[in-house]
């Protein structure tokens, strides 16, 4: 896998990072397809976090590595959120830590894996509520299926998902268009201004 085809991955599952709609995205690769994914993600670094961007690996399993893109002031900002720091602290996080402890313990949390760690959709950036509700109800009886399972607000989820779709239908054009990622990143006004509202 090059590093065009790395872009085309990242700019389908994370193009609401890219345009700074949501804190982050989880994106699973093959290891046997993408094995030097660590350098590709070293290679990217320095440009990525000069947009506020980071990309980070959470999980490598045998077959596959867990990458975390995410923007961390919005992710910061996000797990402020008291009904979503009393999730955390359930399932021991430092939640006056810095997120860098966070993602160091959700790291901790995938590796000694009794179960999937259900806080990652406060890391994705999913609704409180729906999070709760994925947990109390493990993944049935939800109102909508889309982006995550929606408990609460099926109309504002609607909504959400709607602007997502367009925000990764105007990605993947302009990647498909020949634009890297970075120039992507640049275009973020359009998308947000014309696509994405």
């Amino acid at each position: 896998m090059t590093c065009a085809k790395f872009e085309s991955v990242i700019g389908y599952h994370c193009s609401p990072v890219l345009m700074g709609m949501k804190p982050a995205n989880l994106v699973s690769f093959s290891k046997e397809k993408m094995p030097e994914l660590p350098e590709i993600i070293s290679d990217y670094k320095e440009s990525l976090e000069r947009e506020g961007i980071r990309m980070e690996i959470v999980c490598g399993c045998r077959k596959h590595y867990l990458l975390l893109v995410y923007r961390p002031d919005m992710l910061q900002e996000y797990l402020k959120q008291e009904e979503a720091r009393k999730l955390l602290l359930q399932d021991g996080y430092n939640i006056d830590g810095s997120l860098d402890e966070m993602i160091a313990r959700l790291k901790e949390r995938f590796f000694h894996k009794t179960e999937f760690p259900h806080e990652i959709g406060l890391f994705l950036g999913y609704p409180v509520e729906d999070v709760k509700g994925f947990r109390k109800f493990g993944g049935s009886d939800c109102k909508m299926c889309g982006y995550w399972k929606v408990y609460d607000d099926v109309e504002q989820a609607r909504r959400i998902f709607d602007s997502y779709d367009k925000c990764r239908e105007f990605t993947v054009a302009q990647i498909c268009a020949g634009y890297s990622i970075l120039q992507v990143i640049g275009m973020k006004h359009l998308c947000t201004s014309q696509m994405c509202v």
